[in-house]
C-alpha cells in the first residue's frame, strides 16, 4: 500500500456498548461535545463565593431584575442567596420553615359607641358589649382584656396597641388557617384583618428530597416560591407524606406551611399549570388550589382526584388546551398522563397518554423545546404527542449496567441548550452520589458521556440568564469567613405584644457562624425605646441573666439613623439570645455554629477552566477516534502512520498519541505522545512527525493546560502499510 492521506473523522458520539473495533463512532471522550458533527471542549465551570450548609437534595433558581434567585433544599434547610451576571454570590440566608402561630387584627376607629361582639370563623370571643370608654386605645385595651378573659371553643386571647386589637389562638397552626373575623359595633367603625396562615415546622429526615416552582398570587399580587419536600430518598416509592411551604420568591424570611386538605397527600411534589397549584403523590392522587392562589387548597375552585392506581413521581407543565388553559403531564411508575382544564364541576380531565412506561427518578424529566425527555428503569423516553423510546446504541448498557441502583433516586437531570444536549448526572458503580453524566444531543443525534468533576454534583438547575446551569457540589470544604452580614430590624406587634421582627418574621431563631460579623440594624423608627442586646439567658436581663459583650459593638440610638448592635462570633461562642434591654418578651435565639465545612455552588459554561475562588485549574478534555484499519481494503497487514496534520480552532498545546492493538484481543499498546502549539510559528511545528504503526488503530488528541480551548476541523493523516500482521 503507498502512502495515502486520509481524514480523521468518526462518526459524532462516544461509543461505549460492545467493541471498539465493531462501530466508526468515537471510542473513548472526557469533557467532549460535538457539534456540526465534530468535537469540542466543553465549557468551565466557576465556585460562587458562599457555600452551602448542607448537600442540597433539590435546586431552583429564579431571575428577576438582573438577579438569580437561588434556592436549595436539604435534609434540615432551606437556603437561600442571589447570583449577579458575573456570578457574584449574596450571603445564603436560611428559610427553613418554623412553627408560627396563627393571628388577625382588629383596628378600631371614632369617638362612641361600643364593641358588642367580635367573632372568629364564627366563634364568639367576647363574653358581652364594650363600650367606647374615653380614647380608642383605652377602649381597645377594654376589648383585648374581654377577649382573653372569655374562654371559648376554640379559645383566643388578645392584646391592644393604640386602636390595633390583636387576636391569637392558644391553637397555633393550619387549624386557624384563613379563618375570618367579623364583628358588631354601634358608632365605631373598624378595619379586620382574617386570621394570618400558622405554619407547621419542616420534619427534618436525612432522605429529604425537595421540589421548587414559582407562582403567582392574585390576593398578594406576588410570586411565590412553593416548596414541596418527601423522604424519597431511598426510593421514590416513598409512601411517607410530605409538606407544602411557601414563602416570596424574592424574600429572606422563613417558608411557611401550606394545609393539605383531608385525604390529600404530597408524597411526588408539586408543580404549577398556572393559575393553578398542584400537588400530587401517593395512590394516583392529584389535586389543585384555589385558581390564582396558590396557597389555598380547599376554596372554592380546589378539587382532588384519585388519576391512577400507583404514586405520581412528577408533574410538569405542557400546552394542550385551547388558548391559555392549563394543562400538564405527570408520570406514575408505570404510566404518563395528561390533564387539561374543562371547566365545570369537574374542572380537569385526566386521561392516560401511555402505560408500561417507566421513571428512574422524580429529578429525570426534562422539556426540551416542548419535548419532554425522561429517563426510565431500563431505557430512555421522549412526549412529543406520543410517548416512544429515544433510540440509544452507543451507551445504553454502559448508563443502566452502570449505574448504582441502591442510589439512582438521586438522579437528576438539566439541558444546555446552547449545544443541543440533555445531561442526565448519575452515581456510577458504587458512588453514593453523581459521579457521571450521561449526555443526548438532541440536535446531532448521538450519545456521549462524561466524569463529572470534583467528585460529582448534587442538585443542579438550567437558568436562561446565564444560559447555563448552576450545580451544587458534593465534597464538604472548610467555609470561608463571609463579609459583614446587615440584618434590618423593625418592631411589630405579633399578637402578644411588641416583637423584634427580621427576616421577614416576628422572633425569628437567627444562626449565626463563627468568625463572621453580623449587625442589627436598628435605623428603622419602630425601634425608638427598643435597644437590642444579646446574652446568653433567654430573655436576657429579664430571665435573670447578663448582657453579653463579647465582640458585640453598640453604637448609636435605636430608632435613629446609623443605630445598630453588632457582633463578631468567636470561636466556641455559645448560644445566644437578642432581647430588648428596656422590654420583655420580644427577642428570640441566636444558634452559633462552628466555622465547619460546606458544599459549593457551581456555575457551569464559564470560560474553559476551573474557577475555584481565587484558583484557577486547567480541566483535561479528550477524545479518541474509532479504530482505522487497512482490513476493509484486504490488507492483512499493519497500519502506519506516519504524519498528522492537525486542524484545530485551539488555545495553548494539545498532544495526540497512537493507541492500537495487533487484533480485538490483543493487549493495548500506546504510543509516544507529541504535542502541538497554539500557533505555529515554525514550519516543523504545522505537523506532527511520529512512526506508529498498529493493525488496528486509533488516534487520542488531548487539551489539559490552563486556559486550553478547541474545536477540532479536518484532520489529515499519512497512512501506509506496516511490517506486521495479526499477531501482537
Amino acid at each position: 500500500m503507498p502512502i495515502q492521506t486520509a481524514v480523521l473523522k468518526s462518526s459524532p458520539g462516544i461509543k461505549r456498548d460492545g467493541t471498539k473495533f465493531e462501530g466508526d463512532n468515537y471510542t473513548d471522550g472526557q469533557w467532549v461535545r460535538w457539534q456540526r458533527g465534530l468535537p469540542r471542549k466543553m465549557g468551565g465551570f466557576k465556585t460562587t463565593q458562599k457555600f452551602l450548609q448542607e448537600i442540597s437534595r433539590g435546586f431552583s433558581t429564579f431571575t428577576q431584575m438582573l438577579y438569580v434567585y437561588c434556592h436549595s433544599g436539604s435534609a434540615n434547610k432551606v437556603e437561600r442567596f442571589t447570583l449577579d451576571a458575573t456570578s457574584n454570590s449574596s450571603v445564603i440566608t436560611d428559610r427553613t420553615p418554623i412553627a408560627i402561630g396563627a393571628y388577625g387584627t382588629v383596628t378600631l376607629a371614632g369617638a362612641s359607641g361600643s364593641v358588642n361582639m367580635i367573632a372568629v370563623n364564627g366563634v364568639n370571643v367576647m363574653s358581652s358589649a364594650v363600650a367606647f370608654n374615653g380614647t380608642i386605645a383605652q377602649t381597645a385595651t377594654n376589648v383585648a382584656s374581654n377577649i382573653s378573659a372569655y374562654t371559648s371553643t376554640p379559645n383566643y386571647t388578645a392584646v391592644a396597641a393604640g386602636s390595633v386589637i390583636t387576636i391569637t389562638s392558644v391553637t397555633t397552626g393550619d387549624q386557624v388557617n384563613g379563618f375570618i373575623i367579623t364583628n358588631t359595633l354601634t358608632t365605631l367603625t373598624s378595619t379586620l384583618v382574617k386570621f394570618d396562615y400558622g405554619s407547621d415546622p419542616l420534619l427534618a429526615n436525612p432522605f429529604n428530597y425537595w421540589m421548587f416552582d414559582v407562582q403567582y398570587a392574585s390576593s398578594t399580587n406576588q410570586n411565590y416560591l412553593i416548596a414541596s419536600v418527601a423522604p424519597n430518598g431511598t426510593c421514590v416509592c416513598n409512601d411517607q407524606d410530605g409538606q407544602i411551604f411557601f414563602g416570596e420568591v424574592l424574600g429572606t424570611g422563613d417558608l411557611r406551611s401550606i394545609p393539605l386538605p383531608p385525604n390529600a397527600n404530597v408524597t411526588g411534589g408539586i408543580v404549577s399549570l398556572h393559575p393553578y397549584l398542584f400537588y400530587y403523590g401517593t395512590d394516583g392522587i392529584i389535586g389543585w388550589s384555589v385558581p390564582g392562589e396558590p396557597t389555598d387548597l380547599t376554596g372554592s375552585g380546589s378539587g382532588l382526584a384519585r388519576v391512577w392506581g400507583q404514586k405520581i413521581i412528577k408533574g410538569m407543565p405542557m400546552r394542550a388546551g385551547s388558548g391559555t388553559a392549563p394543562a400538564g403531564l405527570f408520570w406514575a411508575f408505570d404510566a404518563v398522563l395528561r390533564a387539561t382544564f374543562t371547566g365545570g364541576s369537574t374542572v380537569f380531565q385526566f386521561d392516560i397518554i401511555a402505560t408500561g412506561t417507566s421513571i428512574m427518578s422524580q429529578f429525570c424529566v426534562v422539556d426540551y423545546d416542548g419535548v419532554f425527555y425522561w429517563a426510565g428503569v431500563d431505557r430512555f423516553y421522549m412526549f412529543n404527542g406520543v410517548v416512544r423510546e429515544v433510540p440509544n446504541n452507543l451507551n445504553l448498557n454502559y448508563f443502566f449496567d452502570g449505574i448504582n441502583v441502591n442510589e439512582q433516586s438521586k438522579v437528576f437531570c438539566f439541558q444546555v441548550p446552547r449545544y443541543g444536549e440533555i445531561w442526565w448526572c448519575y452515581p456510577r458503580g458504587t458512588a453514593t452520589e453523581c459521579t457521571h453524566a450521561v449526555v443526548y444531543n438532541v440536535r446531532e443525534q448521538t450519545w456521549y458521556d462524561t466524569e463529572l468533576p470534583n467528585t460529582g454534583r448534587s442538585a443542579g438547575h438550567f437558568n436562561n440568564s446565564f444560559a447555563a446551569p448552576v450545580l451544587t457540589g458534593v465534597e464538604s470544604s472548610l467555609l470561608a469567613t463571609d463579609p459583614l452580614e446587615v440584618i434590618a430590624v423593625t418592631v411589630v406587634n405579633a399578637g402578644s405584644g411588641n416583637k423584634y421582627n427580621m427576616k421577614g418574621s416576628a422572633q425569628p431563631t437567627l444562626n449565626f457562624v463563627e468568625g463572621n460579623t453580623y449587625r442589627f440594624d436598628q435605623s428603622a423608627s419602630s425601634n425608638n425605646g427598643h435597644p437590642l442586646r444579646l446574652s446568653t439567658t433567654s430573655d436576657g436581663t429579664h430571665g435573670g441573666g447578663a448582657a453579653y459583650t463579647s465582640g458585640v459593638t453598640v453604637v448609636g440610638t435605636p430608632g435613629n439613623a446609623g443605630a445598630y448592635t453588632q457582633i463578631l462570633v468567636g470561636t466556641g461562642s455559645p448560644t445566644l439570645y437578642y432581647y430588648c434591654s428596656i422590654h420583655s418578651g420580644m427577642g428570640g435565639r441566636v444558634n452559633t455554629n462552628a466555622r465547619g465545612s460546606g458544599y459549593k455552588v457551581w456555575r457551569h459554561e464559564f470560560k474553559v477552566d476551573e474557577y475555584d475562588g481565587s484558583t484557577v485549574r486547567p480541566i483535561n478534555s479528550y477524545f479518541e477516534t474509532a479504530d482505522l484499519s487497512t482490513l476493509v481494503t484486504g490488507n492483512n497487514r499493519y497500519l502506519r502512520i506516519t504524519t498528522i496534520e492537525p486542524d484545530f480552532v485551539q488555545n495553548g498545546p494539545m498532544t495526540v498519541n497512537v493507541t492500537g492493538r495487533a487484533n480485538a484481543r490483543a493487549p493495548e499498546v500506546i504510543g509516544t505522545t507529541f504535542e502541538f502549539p497554539e500557533t505555529a510559528d515554525q514550519p516543523y511545528e504545522q505537523i506532527v512527525m511520529l512512526k506508529e504503526q498498529r493493525r488496528e488503530l486509533r488516534v487520542k488528541f488531548e487539551s489539559n493546560a490552563l486556559y486550553g480551548d478547541y474545536q477540532m476541523g479536518q484532520i489529515i493523516a499519512h497512512l501506509d502499510s506496516g511490517d506486521g500482521t495479526d499477531l501482537g
